[in-house]
């Protein structure tokens, strides 16, 4: 790593220690599938799904009633004040209710049944969309990789320039002391070396912070650690997307896409949820059987007494109208929802396309001449101002030209390989 890049040093203590100090691409997203805060949010989402989904399936417990009556021995009641020579002796009584809470009609209406699809429904989405933020999560992390590859090399190659500046100026003051350039001269290649020193610092800012961006996807919850980048970001020809086809593309995104997937099983829910309120019409009806028995201090009044009967509501005033036209309106929702899902397939994979053949073109163009031309003509002009046959101006502007060139080489790999990384996020395949 170039001085002045390195992040501060993680404490030994620190939860960082599972970050190896040679990160890797391949490293990065495996310690992301391992520990990356948005999956693991998405995987607690289908622990609790699938929580819903056993109590969607489970029977209501039955209600148990039991009862004591008792009527205290008196010679008064409330409307006499004495009840003559009559006693009323005491009374006691027991009494035991059982009730079905509406099981056996919840399973014979099939509103159990539908309570199970909705959640199994819902338990489909939420395991699709572990899916979908490894789709696009893993997307990000390598475009943050790459950004933070092309900060260093932007760093490098300022620290270079600034190395390349701070010798000239040091020539240049000689050449000054010796009478060779003018005061002019020597006053502008020191501005060229302090302009240089800020682009440096610039820049190593702007790769402190790419690292930062990077390190937050990796889940990184304590001390910023210690982190040296070893894959790079070379051009290389990717076959399995030059050999394909745009139309090619867009069939494999829709058939792999999560998002959609997640949008279908949506849509699913939502009809299951239009029954569920249709079925809800029908009355919560429960099976009750009862067991009485009223006894004195000599003897019981008769023989136990049981009792059996039906409750529930009767739906007379109203039939669930705004519930059905609710879950009615939801599945034209989720319909919508689906159509845009699938629209957005084609848009992210025309924008990734486009900007794949863009940035291969221009990287392929860089390769070729562009960036090989700028420093034949930079240190050209550096060996001709060394020798007196060309102006400071000359140097200057061919480095500033070069500079320029490399940066824009830097940033054209990077867009290369974002968008490769694009377009995989796109169809949700592997392209290379």
């Amino acid at each position: 790593m170039p001085a002045g890049l390195a992040v501060a040093a993680v404490p030994e203590n620190s939860v960082n220690q599972g970050l190896p100090a040679q990160l890797s691409l391949p490293d990065a997203e495996d310690i992301f599938l391992a520990r990356g805060l948005d999956l693991l949010i998405a995987e607690a989402s289908v622990r609790g799904a699938e929580g819903d989904l056993t109590a969607a399936g489970a029977h209501p417990n039955p209600n148990f009633q039991p009862s004591l009556y008792y009527v205290p021995s008196t010679t008064k009641d409330l409307l006499y004040s004495n009840l003559g020579n009559n006693t009323a002796a005491e009374v006691w009584g027991l009494g035991l209710a059982l009730d079905d809470n509406a099981a056996i009609e919840d399973e014979l209406s099939g509103k159990r049944s539908l309570r199970i699809e909705y959640a199994a429904k819902a338990l489909a989405a939420a395991r699709i969309n572990v899916q979908d933020v490894k789709r696009t999560e893993l997307s990000q992390l390598r475009q943050a990789y790459v950004a933070a590859v092309m900060a260093k090399l932007n760093a490098e190659s300022a620290r270079e320039t600034f190395t390349t500046y701070d010798k000239q100026l040091d020539l240049s003051r000689k050449q000054y002391q010796a009478g060779a350039i003018g005061r002019l001269d020597l006053s502008q290649m020191a501005t060229s070396q302090l302009e240089a020193l800020q682009a440096l610092a610039t820049a190593q800012a702007g790769y402190q912070q790419a690292l930062a961006s990077l390190v937050y996807l990796l889940g990184v919850r304590g001390a910023r650690p210690e982190v040296t980048l070893t894959s790079g970001i070379d051009y290389r020809e990717l076959p399995e997307i030059r050999g394909t086809s745009f139309d090619a593309l867009v069939g494999e995104a829709q058939k792999n896409r999560t998002d959609v997937r997640i949008a279908e099983r949506n849509l699913e829910q939502a009809e299951v949820a239009v029954r569920q309120a249709k079925r809800a019409v029908l009355p919560d009806i429960s099976l009750n059987a009862g067991y009485s028995e009223i006894c004195n201090g000599a003897t019981c009044s008769s023989a136990p007494g049981f009792n059996f009967g039906l409750s529930g509501n009767l739906p007379v005033l109203y039939w669930q109208q705004g519930e059905i036209a609710r879950a009615e309106s939801n599945v034209t929702a989720a319909q919508r929802t689906l159509e845009k899902a699938q629209a957005q397939v084609l848009s992210d994979v025309s924008q990734a396309w486009a900007g794949y053949a863009a940035a291969r073109e221009q990287v392929e163009r860089m390769q070729g001449q562009l960036i090989a031309e700028a420093k034949r003509a930079r240190d050209l002009a550096q060996i001709q101002y060394q020798k007196g046959a060309a102006s400071l101006l000359t140097f200057l502007f061919a480095e500033r030209t070069y500079v320029a060139a490399e940066l824009e080489y830097h940033q054209d790999l990077a867009n290369y390989w974002s968008s490769v990384y694009q377009m995989e996020q796109a169809t949700n395949a592997k392209l290379h």
